[in-house]
């Protein structure tokens, strides 16, 4: 069976297993998981091994920059504290305790290897935090937290695995060179994330074709990733970084027509990949079990449930301190950003999950001399990596939701939606006034175009209905839509006087996102209507 008949009967299977459980509360990626470990087993399926170098150099950059271009810029540094302490601190603290725990029980694996394996699985997957977090009610800041330490980590976690890689080949380490080389990445690679977004941006503005446009922006994350790679980078940080500057600077002066088209392409791409990877990783499991049958079940059986407990017992120790501590010993920070409920301590503790990235890691360590009761280090390395990955997204994941009700987070993110929502409303009311204010002065220059004044006169008494539609629903919280009336309006208009209206609305909403008087999710939506309604207008 060649590659392409394979992944086709994955993708096929990818599709049977999400339409079948497209109601369940149980996340997709999580029943391919145990989907791909049930095929594995099965004596006629073929072997599927996931490659390293092809999640490594072209799912992760997709990934990444889908999440970054994508993701609230406002939100993130509004939590850039909590978000460093977990993708610097957090893989740096792990990595340390994963390669302690491992190095006390299998002393022959040497103090570089241990690294190598904490590294690899010291950072929670973004894949698999954002591939959960769809499929249940989060409060935002802490979906904001997981997806910024999601984004960030792998750039931390590869250039701490790139170093132990580096003592295990040559048996040399510099701790002065590693930090200087940390460094260099970090600053290398934003400097040329930053220079890079803005000389992209500026070329896919001039791109009128939003199919040539949405290809220009699948090429994106590679001009990112590969050259940084290359010059002795990790990618994802430049990826990152390029990603932000797309999504925050320029994304509202792209068209509304690719906007439209990316809102469909990019998540489907993206959840086609992570679904790929979450497959796979259960695929590998009766390769992984073969690669390791020299070792002892009991000898397998503690190492694993070591090394998963330091994961899982680590990052609660460390997100704790970090969340408590500072308050604890900074007064101003405490009476600026109080202590969080416990109980959304104990949910970002919690969603730890790691995936695909991890496993790809592991897989791409060269073999290697040192062998442990019979078995190849590294083949020992990746049964470890697996078993992080199993426990984590099937313990953690499948939990998550059920912690989220008997915690009562679920209440948080129900009174956020209910914010947004009344968000929305005062949102649309400000974009009314504006609209209004505009036809107002408008009207005054068309004095003698009669016909055009009373299309104008039309357009204002309608809006006027729409505020006043909007008043009433705000003060008694309801629920509705008063498009029919603007639409009406529009009817009756000419294309000039509707694309105007439309623009004033775009200008009061950009307005009230630079001055954040709106939230991610409430602009993305507000924009998508203004879109669509320039494109029926197009038509």
């Amino acid at each position: 069976m060649d590659t392409i008949e394979i992944f086709v009967i994955l993708f096929g299977i990818i599709v049977a297993v999400a339409q079948l459980f497209n109601k369940s509360s149980i996340p997709t990626s999580l029943l391919l998981v145990i989907t791909g470990m049930i095929l594995s087993f099965l004596p006629y399926f073929p072997q599927i091994n996931l490659n390293p170098d092809i999640v490594l150099n072209i799912f992760l950059p997709v990934l990444v920059y889908e999440i970054s271009a994508y993701s609230s810029w406002q939100d993130l540094k509004k939590n850039v504290r909590p978000v460093i302490l977990m993708s610097v601190g957090h893989v740096l603290f792990i990595t340390a305790v994963v390669a302690v725990v491992i190095h006390a029980l299998i002393p022959q694996i040497g103090w570089p290897l241990a690294f190598v394996l904490g590294a690899v699985i010291s950072p929670p997957d973004t894949v698999a935090i954002v591939s959960i977090a769809e499929k249940i009610r989060m409060p935002r800041r802490i979906v904001t937290i997981l997806e910024g330490e999601g984004m960030l980590n792998d750039a931390t976690a590869l250039i701490l695995f790139r170093f132990a890689l580096v003592a295990v080949v040559t048996h040399q380490f510099s701790a002065i060179h590693a930090v200087s080389a940390f460094f260099a990445v970090v600053i290398g690679e934003t400097l040329y994330g930053l220079v890079l977004g803005y000389i992209i941006a500026e070329i896919r503005l001039r791109i009128r074709n939003p199919m040539l446009h949405v290809l220009a922006s699948f090429l994106t994350p590679f001009l990112a990733y590969l050259p940084a790679v290359k010059l002795g980078g990790c990618g994802v940080l430049a990826t990152v970084v390029t990603g932000f500057v797309i999504g925050h600077i320029y994304a509202m002066r792209f068209t509304p027509e690719f906007r439209l088209v990316s809102r469909s392409i990019w998540p489907a791409t993206a959840f086609a990949i992570q679904s790929i990877l979450f497959l796979l990783v259960g695929l590998d499991m009766r390769f992984v079990l073969q690669s390791i049958s020299s070792i002892s079940y009991q000898s397998l059986l503690i190492y694993s449930v070591a090394v998963i407990l330091a994961v899982i017992i680590g990052r609660f120790i460390w997100v704790f301190a970090a969340t408590l501590i500072p308050r604890f010993l900074i007064p101003s920070l405490r009476k600026k950003d109080p202590y969080p409920p416990w109980q959304a301590t104990f949910i970002v503790s919690w969603a730890g999950m790691r995936g695909g990235i991890s496993l790809a890691a592991a897989l791409a360590v060269p073999t290697l001399p040192i062998m442990i009761d019979g078995a190849n280090s590294k083949n020992l390395l990746i049964f470890l990596v697996f078993c992080v990955i199993t426990a984590t997204l099937l313990l953690q994941g499948l939990t998550l939701p059920w912690l989220l009700k008997v915690l009562g987070v679920q209440s948080f993110g129900q009174h956020e939606k209910y914010c947004e929502h009344v968000g929305e409303l005062r949102a649309r009311l400000k974009m009314t006034r504006a609209v209004l204010r505009w036809l107002a002065e408008y009207k005054d220059q068309i004095k003698d175009d009669l016909k055009l004044l009373d299309e104008v006169k039309l357009r204002i008494k309608k809006y006027r209905m729409v505020r006043n539609q909007l008043k009433e629903r705000i003060a008694n919280h309801q629920e509705g839509d008063e498009k029919e009336h603007t639409e009406e309006a529009e009817a009756a208009s000419t294309v000039y006087l509707q694309s105007q209206v439309i623009e004033v609305e775009r200008g009061e909403l950009l307005r009230l996102w630079h001055k954040e008087e709106i939230s991610y999710t409430v602009r993305n939506k507000l924009v998508e209507r203004l879109d669509h309604r320039t494109k029926h207008l197009a038509e």
